[in-house]
Formats: structure tokens, sequence, C-alpha cells
């Protein structure tokens, strides 16, 4: 059976030059400059019915004439056939980027082709297949929402397993057709090769997504559906409570990192501040690990993890990034994520009135609470006791 997925059609163009290093594209536009160095193809047109997304290892291969040459990318599940398509080295995912993680840019095409391509009246077909033979095991982290996604049914497809993380995400993948697989599946996946999608609907993590996450040889983690502070903190193996600090100074951060050395703590800083301040966490926190990425949208879904000392070297460019520091010290037995509903269990002993003030200092107690945190629980659990309608006891 063919593994074609997508079929377009282009045109050539005297301008090509195909000297990008970095980037191919195949454009909608049917003229160009010299100066659109990565565009192989002009004038690009769907041939056929296309899927409305595309996930997972791919073959793209470019005919014009008697030339052929064949590229091996990753894709971008949030691009849409009918529009321009670009194909990274990289990892960034932006609107228009139909795959990332390639293995050529257009500098990299034979001469005799390139000739080719400079002809108007060349016809050029592009094939996009599902590439069978890519075996670099990859864990996708995917947060459901309630409405039909296109994209997550595309990743489905594309995925070798896949396993729902709570009872909604499970009703999902049902609602797309698909089955879940049992979790004992994701392991064997992995260690195959395999291309595994982990769905949830709720800040929960299956014993499975853990394990891989906390393995010396973990595989390459994608998350998809988060925004991107909770995305930076979904590849740490530690599931300890996250504490979002988007907003905090740079001299404060350090203080932040002491006074919660059990937490995840995500924060923000520009990305030349970041060596010297991961720099000092390490030395004075004893940080080993952290995660990074650039703090957009294209670049959330793939973030960096590793030792602390490699962190700043993944960040490129200017801007801002978003960190997520592991906790600095042994996590104690029991101060993971538990099955225990706090919000419940505090409402329950307030009806019983136990005091804001006692139920706050017992949470305080907690491993990986801090005393603020602990009373901004209680208090949020007592206005979503005061929102919930009250029984009618007057019939």
């Amino acid at each position: 059976m063919s593994a074609e997925l997508m079929r377009l059609r282009c045109h050539g163009h005297r301008d090509i030059r195909a000297t990008h290093t970095k980037t191919l594209e195949f454009t909608t536009s049917s003229e160009i400059t010299g100066r659109a160095t990565c565009v192989i193809g002009v004038g690009a047109t769907l041939d056929g019915p296309a899927p409305s997304r595309l996930a997972g290892p791919l073959r793209i291969t470019l005919s014009v004439g008697d030339h052929t040459f064949t590229v091996r990318a990753l894709a971008h599940s949030g691009w849409r056939p009918g529009s321009g398509a670009v194909v990274r080295l990289s990892s960034e995912r932006l609107p228009n980027t139909l795959a990332t993680d390639a293995d050529h840019a257009s500098s990299d095409l034979p001469r005799d082709l390139l000739h080719a391509l400079t002809d108007p009246d060349a016809e050029i077909t592009v094939v996009v297949e599902r590439d069978t033979e890519a075996a670099e095991a990859r864990l996708v982290l995917y947060r459901a929402g309630d409405e039909r996604d296109d994209r997550l049914a595309a990743e489905i497809a594309a995925a070798d397993t896949v396993i729902a993380e709570d009872a909604g995400a499970g009703r999902v993948i049902t609602v797309l057709g698909a089955d879940a697989d049992p979790w004992d599946a994701v392991l064997p996946a992995i260690a195959e090769g395999g291309r595994v999608l982990a769905v949830s609907t709720e800040d929960t993590r299956s014993a499975p997504v853990g394990k891989l996450l906390a393995a010396p040889d973990r595989p390459a983690v994608e998350v998809i559906g988060l925004p991107a502070e909770l995305a930076v903190a979904a590849l740490s193996p530690y599931p300890v409570p996250v504490l979002l600090a988007p907003h905090e100074r740079r001299r404060q951060i350090g203080r932040l990192l002491g006074a919660h050395r059990l937490s995840r703590v995500v924060f923000r800083a520009p990305a030349a501040e970041l060596p010297k301040i991961l720099d000092e966490a390490g030395r004075t926190l004893g940080v080993r690990t952290v995660a990074v990425t650039a703090a957009t949208s294209a670049a959330a879904e793939r973030p960096w993890w590793g030792p602390v000392a490699e962190a700043a070297a993944q960040v490129t460019g200017g801007g801002d990034v978003l960190c997520c520091v592991d906790p600095a010290e042994e996590v104690p037995e029991g101060a993971a994520d538990s099955d225990v509903d706090l919000s419940a269990l505090v409402r329950a002993l307030a009806a019983q009135s136990v005091s804001s003030k006692t139920l706050a200092l017992a949470l305080a107690s907690l491993p990986t609470w801090s005393r603020k945190r602990a009373y901004e629980f209680v208090l949020e659990a007592a206005k979503a006791q005061a929102r919930q309608p009250k029984d009618d006891t007057s019939r």
C-alpha cells in the first residue's frame, strides 16, 4: 500500500537561486525575486486530495524531468495544506512550516537539478510520503480540548502507539475513531524507535510517561496544546508542583529558586542573562537539570531538557527565553503528585468548621508547598465552594 500523503505541483522560475543553507520552500506565489534564496518551486498547488493535517516522519521527493531529490524531515502538524510550504533544518515551527529537522536545505540541491528549476516552463512534482523507515524514538505529549481536533487526528495516524493518560483523553481518542493502546505497550514501542502519542485532558502524568521522562536514555519529546510556560515544565521528570514566575526580575529569581527547592520553577528572562542565572543556580543551589525554550509559540512545542551547564547554548539569538528549573534537592518520597483530591479534602474539612488558617498551615507543611501557595489554595477552594448551588431544603 502506498505511503503517499500529499502531492504538490509547482513551476520553475528564472530567479530560483537555491542557496539558502537552512530552509527550502515551495511557494504559492507565481513570482519571486533573487532574494528568495530558499524557494525551489513557485505557484505551488495541491494535486489531488490531501489530509487536513500531516504528522510524523516524512519523505519529500521533488521531481523535474529526469531529476529527483529527496528530503527526510519531521512534519509540523500545525501546518495546513494549501498554504506555502517551508521545510526547515531547525525545529522552529512557524505557521508556514510544513516540516522541521530536515536533512537537506535548498543549497544541497545538485547543480544540474537547480539548472532545471530555473526554467519557467519546468513542471515540478513534489510527493510527500510517510517515512516508514524512520526509527527515532519520540514521545509526543498532547493536551487535548473538548472539541473535535483534526491536528490530534493527524498525530494519532502518525503514531505507532497511542495512550490515554486520563479518562477524558480516552473519550477524545474514541471520538476520533481510534482506540487507545494499553500502557504496557509504551516502553516496547520506544525501545523499537517508535513514535508514542500520550493524550491528556487534565494535569496528570501516567506511569509510562513518567518512566520515559525519568529514563537516562529518554526519547525526544514534543509538547502540543499547552501554553509555552507549561510546555517547558512538561519535560521535567519530576512530578512536583509547578511555580510560574514569568515576570520576576533577575535578582529575584535566585531567591525564588532558593525558596522553592522542591518545585519546578518556570521563569522568563532575556536570552543574554540566562547563562549567568543558571550558573548561579548551579553553584549556589545545586540545580542539575533544566528545560529551556525561546518564549515564542513557534519554539514552545520543542523545548530542550538536560544538564544545566548545557542549557544556555540551546537558545540562540536574542529575545526572551522560558526556563523550567527542576528541584534542586532530591524529591522526598511522597512529594510527587498524589491521587488525593486536595480541593475536595479542603472543602470537606472546611464544612466541618476547620478554620482556613489551620488548613493553610497543614498544607504548608507538605514538602513542596509554600505558606503563600497554601493560603491561596485554601482561599480558592472556599470561593469554589461558595459558587456551588445550595440544596433547596424549603420544600
